[in-house]
């Protein structure tokens, strides 16, 4: 009796397949190709040669994936620590001591202290600057007072801050 329904089960079968070639061709081309895997699926050897090369190719993906992540990374960097001036406006190429930027949002310079209008000054002349550099340009004795004094310009809109790991840039800000 189970052989008579395994029997009958695979003339279904073969008729549903004849019928699926009259229907879809493209189909049953498709099917051949993965029933022919399927045969060679039972041996070992196969699926350890189909293992060895998926692992190549996930290899050579990751190797891509690094480069492209290393590019990345590099353009970043560049663009974060590029020299402001050259993407100021004309109009504003080089900022001076008392310039008034209250037109963008920013308090105008001549509202600061003239300390900070230096550091502001000497980031717009470097492109980037540290509380190590306000340490020594303003003569503090450590460098918190440089970091107080560099975050608070950044608060009020006048610097922009980039942190990578431990170290810390200022930038100047763009308007």
């Amino acid at each position: 009796m189970m052989e008579h329904d395994g029997v009958k089960a695979l003339s279904e079968l073969v008729g549903d397949s004849e019928l699926l070639k009259k229907i879809s061709p493209k189909f049953n081309e498709m099917t051949f190709d993965i029933q022919e895997i399927l045969e060679y699926s039972k041996n070992p050897m196969f699926i350890a040669v189909l293992l060895f090369k998926l692992s190549q190719e996930r290899e050579k993906t990751n190797q891509m994936l690094e480069k492209i992540n290393e590019k990345f990374d590099s353009i970043m960097l560049r663009l974060k620590t590029a020299p402001q001036e050259q993407v100021l406006p004309s109009q504003f190429s080089q900022p001076q001591i008392g310039m008034d930027f209250s037109e963008h949002g920013i308090v105008p310079l001549k509202a600061l202290p003239e300390n900070d209008q230096l550091i502001v000054h000497l980031a717009f002349e470097k492109g980037q600057i540290s509380a190590d550099d306000i340490k020594k340009e303003l003569g503090y004795k450590g460098k918190n007072a440089a970091s107080q004094r560099l975050n608070k310009l950044v608060k009020e809109g006048h610097l922009s801050k980039i942190q990578a790991g431990r170290k810390v840039v200022f930038l100047a800000r763009t308007v």
